[in-house]
């Protein structure tokens, strides 16, 4: 199904989730439109925020951010000022969460499990590790 927004025409698949809103709260649209806008925030929600067969909550987290990183996210300098504007508490377990990914990325750099595409950050995370070890710091 098609819908216009500015005299734009787009695919429902091509629809951001604030197109997708502010084309549900319109009175105009026929039953049509709104079952197939029901069906794309039910399709996303079920894909981006629901556990698949075997998966916990960690799981979902983790391909949720992949799918992000992969497409909607426009900037990491908004991103990391924006969790750094969020309550102390949460902050540090960010961070910890961050740790505990540069600590994997350097495992699977000394196993050699990286290609050109990720070689950097599995390398950058190996030296980090590497140096918070030198002094001693928890790692």
């Amino acid at each position: 199904m098609k819908f216009t927004i500015n005299n734009r025409e787009y695919e429902s698949y091509q629809l951001s989730n604030s197109q997708v809103l502010q084309l549900y709260t319109n009175p105009a649209l026929s039953k049509e439109e709104k079952d197939e806008l029901n069906n794309i925030i039910v399709n996303r929600f079920t894909y981006d925020l629901c556990p698949e067969a075997g998966e916990d909550d960690d799981d979902v987290f983790a391909r949720f951010f992949s799918n992000f990183v992969n497409g909607k996210m426009h900037s990491k300098k908004k991103v990391a000022e924006r969790m750094c504007n969020e309550h102390r508490y949460l902050q540090d377990q960010m961070f910890k969460v961050c740790l505990e990914y540069i600590k994997k990325l350097a495992e699977n750099y000394g196993d050699g499990r990286y290609d050109g595409r990720n070689e950097w950050a599995t390398k950058t995370s190996s030296l980090i590790v590497e140096q918070l070890r030198k002094i001693e710091w928890y790692i």
